[in-house]
């Protein structure tokens, strides 16, 4: 039975593997430091951070019939991601993907096994239409196919928000920019589908409105340790970060995206109100060793309360 009200994500789900280094990484040697396993990828975190933010949440996603997708699917069942339209694939092996940080939580580099994704076809997601445009928004992540990010972009009648993923996949959103509702690119995903180098407050303005010329409602450019940059055709904002201890970075963009969405689904549409939200989130995932952190609605406004009182 399909929730009265829900958000649909259409995305990748891995069994990620990380290392965190307890010191300077030292390149080509053995380093101290925690290994773990949990269960990610773009959409399966950005359904898990709108779960935990009491929002319903499908997650349309294909998956192997081995024992990381075993996993994959009690987790999700675990923490309320409804998995009624994803599928698994017989014989197939579940996506995964593999990163190290450094000594402060930052990522170096990573590395993607996500062949599984190119089973999420326009064929595969045809019959799953209804219920995507049936749900408040549609969450977009670019480790689907080209085609298929292309024939969701004819197909869907409801908001659709995009997550560009990274540099090697950004390209990919490029044929639906016009349908885009809401794109939240990093910094160096902005430059790539803008043409423009991003080095300040102006610049990052400009590639901003020339996203918003492109065709895309509401743009969010994420800057890292320079906040948050926000523009429709109303405003522009931009909101710093919140002073916070960073445990691990790999989780605050996606999280931001998800309460992006969360958002929307509250039926707030103020881009600063968003932007503060967005960015108490972040700071909650950026104290968290967990890709997703445990978060939910009375922390972000806990957060966002106690960093009004600090301003």
């Amino acid at each position: 039975m399909v929730e009265q009200s829900y958000v649909v994500v259409v995305g990748g789900i891995n069994m990620d593997m990380f290392g965190m280094p307890d010191e300077r990484v030292i390149p080509r040697d053995s380093n101290v430091g925690q290994i773990g396993l949990a269960v990610g990828g773009v959409g399966q975190n950005i359904a898990q951070n709108l779960a935990h933010l009491d929002v319903p949440t499908y997650l349309i996603t294909v998956y192997g019939d081995d024992m990381n997708g075993t996993v994959m699917r009690n987790e999700c069942h675990k923490n309320n991601i409804h998995l009624d339209y994803a599928a698994e694939v017989p014989g197939a092996r579940s996506s995964s993907y593999m990163y190290i940080t450094d000594e402060t939580g930052d990522m170096l580099v990573g590395v993607n096994d996500m062949n599984i994704c190119e089973k999420i076809t326009p064929e595969f997601l045809s019959s799953r239409l209804d219920v995507m445009n049936g749900a408040e928004l549609v969450m977009v992540d670019a480790n689907l196919p080209a085609e298929t990010i292309e024939w969701l972009g004819n197909h869907l009648t409801v908001p659709i928000f995009v997550d560009p993923v990274s540099l090697a996949k950004a390209p990919k959103i490029k044929a639906i920019l016009p349908m885009i509702d809401t794109l939240k690119p990093n910094r160096l995903e902005a430059e790539l589908l803008t043409g423009i180098s991003i080095k300040d407050n102006v610049d990052v303005e400009v590639a901003a409105e020339k996203l918003i010329n492109m065709g895309v409602k509401n743009v969010f450019i994420s800057l890292g340790v320079d906040g948050i940059m926000a523009m429709n055709h109303e405003m522009t904002v931009h909101e710093p970060t919140m002073t916070t201890t960073i445990v691990n970075a790999n989780g605050a963009g996606d999280c931001s995206t998800a309460t992006i969405a969360w958002c929307r689904y509250q039926g707030i549409t103020d881009l600063q109100e968003i932007c503060r939200y967005t960015q108490a989130a972040a700071s909650i995932a950026l104290e968290s060793e967990k890709s997703v952190p445990d978060i939910s609605p009375a922390q972000v406004m806990a957060k966002l309360n106690s960093n009004l009182v600090l301003s």
